[in-house]
């Protein structure tokens, strides 16, 4: 189609935007060989995971900060082996520091009790975001190292029964004694797995995996010495005493071993 003169007048101002300086740095100073409207496709692309974090003022209120975390579904199965630098991450908007906190502090609450409080709190609002956050992520939050936080995640999933959805729980990393023996628990109550999923925000791989581990172990339990269990099911004599004290614990005495 051949262009009229209003065309020659008003594209160039169309194409004076950061999408265009983007491009021509991408050719000319990286010698980027994609075609225009591959590199187009790339710098919008990127545009686009920045706008991302660039939250407008009006999506964060008083007291509020964002920050970002692992996303929950990483398409992989997330662990040690998956590093931050190849983990899906994307921003939250966190409440660092609510009415309700002040109104404690008001009626002579401790700074302990209110930093509890903002602990569960971040890690339920970045779970309602789609982002799991680890516990070095709520010590700079908070202002504390994590063996802080760690320590007062134990105290509020002991005092008020639940479980804290933090990455280690929901991506299932660490040795997780005390995930496995809730899981466990809320089976044995009779819950269904969709349920436990619920409860203790774990995947549903990872709870279909312990229940199957434990109740592989259960089975042969008495019938074989641990290392033969440890043989027969694929599991590591550590992993297997680990069901075995939760048998214990929770159903009756049997034999450990080393």
């Amino acid at each position: 189609m051949k262009s009229s003169w209003r065309d020659d007048i008003y594209n160039p101002q169309l194409d004076r935007n950061l999408v265009s300086v983007l491009c021509n740095r991408f050719r000319e100073r990286y010698r980027f060989l994609g075609g225009e409207e591959i590199t187009q496709f790339i710098v919008e692309d990127i545009l686009g995971v920045v706008e991302e974090y660039r939250r407008p003022l009006s999506e964060v209120k008083k007291g509020q900060i964002v920050w970002d975390g692992a996303e929950v579904d990483q398409g992989r199965k997330p662990g040690y082996g998956l590093t931050m630098k190849n983990t899906k991450v994307k921003p939250v908007v966190l409440t660092l520091v609510s009415v309700d906190d002040i109104r404690m502090l008001k009626e002579g609450a401790t700074s302990r009790a209110v930093k509890k409080v903002a602990i569960e709190r971040i890690f339920n609002e970045a779970m309602e975001q789609g982002v799991v956050l680890n516990h070095v992520d709520a010590g700079l939050i908070l202002k504390c190292d994590r063996h802080t936080v760690s320590s007062f995640v134990k105290e509020v999933e002991a005092e008020k029964k639940v479980q804290i959805p933090d990455r280690g729980k929901v991506h299932d990393m660490g040795r997780g004694v005390t995930h496995k023996k809730e899981i466990v628990r809320y089976m044995l109550q009779n819950h269904s797995q969709t349920e436990i999923k619920r409860l203790t925000h774990h995947s549903g791989e990872s709870v279909d995996r312990y229940l199957r581990d434990y109740n592989r172990v259960k089975v042969l339990r008495g019938k074989f010495a641990p290392q033969e269990v440890a043989f027969a099911t694929g599991l590591s004599i550590a992993l297997v005493n680990e069901y075995l004290d939760l048998i214990e614990e929770l159903e009756g005495k049997v034999e450990k071993g080393g």
